[in-house]
């Protein structure tokens, strides 16, 4: 577990020194995103550097496609300020998904790890719910103890991808 932190933190560090670096995304290496979460596209083309854009839709190793579709702020009795993202797995392979990473959150100019709240009175999970069949679709929603106008910038990894942008005000659809 602390090497998955500490290899979180070196990936998070890295991203945030190419940010200062990289305004633009690179020509020919155009990312692409749809305009609401409901059509089917293909995955996005990562930066030069790998990483998804906030609104990419994500393909892991696995044949299933990834997409954040919002981040809302939520309260939590005992965490107070969450924000709660929405995740939607779209399994365009031909075997059953059976297990998903939960999502890391990483945030601010300094890489400050966001924990993960779990409320099932408000239905925030930790991942995926039983399995997921080929041609189907899952929305789960992850909460993480940090106020959204945090979220500027953050690094959301699940399994083999990262996506790296401004989070406290987006909304897919």
């Amino acid at each position: 577990m602390k090497s998955r932190i500490a290899l979180s933190a070196t990936v998070v560090a890295a991203g945030l020194l190419l940010t200062g670096c990289q305004e633009d995304v690179p020509a020919g290496k155009p990312a692409t995103s749809s305009a609401s979460p409901s059509t089917s596209q293909a995955p996005a083309t990562p930066n030069a550097d790998g990483v998804l854009n906030p609104g990419d839709v994500g393909k892991l190793e696995s044949g299933v496609e990834l997409s954040i579709l919002k981040v809302e702020a939520d309260e939590v009795e005992r965490q107070g300020a969450v924000s709660v993202f929405t995740f939607q797995l779209n399994n365009t392979s031909t075997t059953a998904l059976d297990r998903w990473s939960h999502p890391t959150v990483v945030y601010g100019e300094d890489g400050t790890a966001a924990e993960s709240v779990l409320s099932m009175d408000k239905n925030f999970k930790y991942g995926l719910e039983g399995k997921l069949p080929p041609g189907s679709k899952q929305t789960i929603k992850v909460a993480y103890a940090v106020p959204v106008d945090k979220l500027k910038p953050a690094v959301i990894t699940s399994d083999e991808l990262i996506w790296r942008g401004d989070f406290s005000n987006y909304n897919k659809g």
